[in-house]
């Protein structure tokens, strides 16, 4: 039975219980508070609060804490001031020109580890990106060193989480981490749905301190976050753990715990990923099983579930 109150209810701890056969006979279920239930959470009879496989003792650090998620732009026409002038295919062209001077991916572009090919899109005429249904902003891919992804939906074997450092644009297929002090000083309304600096109004105790989020994503190097999310502990979190049974959203990477640990630390994952980037960028089809077995180990111990 669902009961439905308009109220604020974030902190509410909703009862569950599993329903025998016989009528009556109820096992009461751990629960936790409403705003850290997914659906998979709140009804599946786990009677542990599950984490997938990452059953681990140490101190981390939730991704959303360390990086900015957005989905891309919606590169199409605006129905209300556009409708049906233009679709994202009259966008994009093969080959750079000046009409068409930015790199654009689409989920289809992207491989695990890299990109395999991007095009490009029209930028800077009348209806690009001025047109567009959804244009993000521009600090969100006019950064140093990003990763982004695609869903992973149901039967696929491994997550895809690529490294960018082209500065690539991307459609609402492909999801941005940015690291919070990589778009420090970057204000606008969506990051302020999210977390607010000491100075902006209204103020919003609720939310996090930006600048705390922006100290904390220091401590992280892009290429140790993009080893860790690669990894099937990282997979097995999101699957135990998306409040789909189909797909995997933004959101559900919010919540993926990353391991708090120091530079020295990370070094070895970073050493990893910097072998397997190196092997991608020479040759796209280049075998890297024995550097992600190897990443796998390194990774189950820096979460102690060795």
């Amino acid at each position: 039975m669902l009961i439905y109150q308009k109220a604020d209810g974030s902190q509410n701890e909703p009862e569950r219980r599993l329903h025998k056969s016989e009528f009556g006979t109820i096992t009461t279920l751990a629960t936790d508070e409403q705003r850290s239930l997914t659906p998979r959470r709140v009804f599946f009879p786990e009677d542990t609060q599950s984490t997938g496989s990452l059953d681990y003792t140490i101190a981390t650090v939730t991704l959303e804490q360390i990086c900015y998620i957005s989905v891309g732009m919606v590169a199409h026409a605006h129905e209300k001031h556009a409708p049906g002038a233009f679709r994202l295919a009259d966008l994009v062209a093969d080959v750079r020109d000046v009409r068409h001077p930015k790199r654009f991916v689409e989920g289809k572009h992207l491989a695990r580890w890299f990109p395999v090919t991007h095009k490009w899109l029209e930028w800077g005429t009348a209806r690009a990106p001025g047109l567009f249904r959804r244009t993000t902003f521009p600090g969100l891919y006019h950064v140093a060193e990003k990763l982004i992804s695609v869903d992973m939906a149901a039967g696929a074997t491994q997550l895809r989480v690529a490294y960018d450092c082209q500065q690539l644009l991307h459609n609402h297929s492909v999801w941005s981490f940015v690291r919070w002090v990589d778009l420090c000083n970057v204000r606008n309304r969506s990051i302020k749905r999210k977390t607010r600096y000491a100075d902006e109004k209204p103020k919003r105790p609720d939310l996090p301190r930006r600048e705390e989020l922006e100290e904390t994503s220091t401590r992280f190097s892009v290429k140790f976050l993009l080893g860790i999310m690669n990894s099937p502990l990282a997979q097995d979190f999101l699957l135990a753990n998306r409040r789909s049974n189909l797909h995997i959203y933004p959101d559900d990477w919010a919540q993926l715990p990353i391991p708090d640990c120091t530079e020295a630390e990370q070094r070895p994952v970073v050493r990893i990923v910097n072998a397997i980037l190196d092997a991608k960028t020479r040759d796209l089809g280049a075998d890297v099983d024995d550097h992600e077995q190897e990443l796998d180990r390194v990774v189950r111990r820096l979460y102690g579930v060795d």
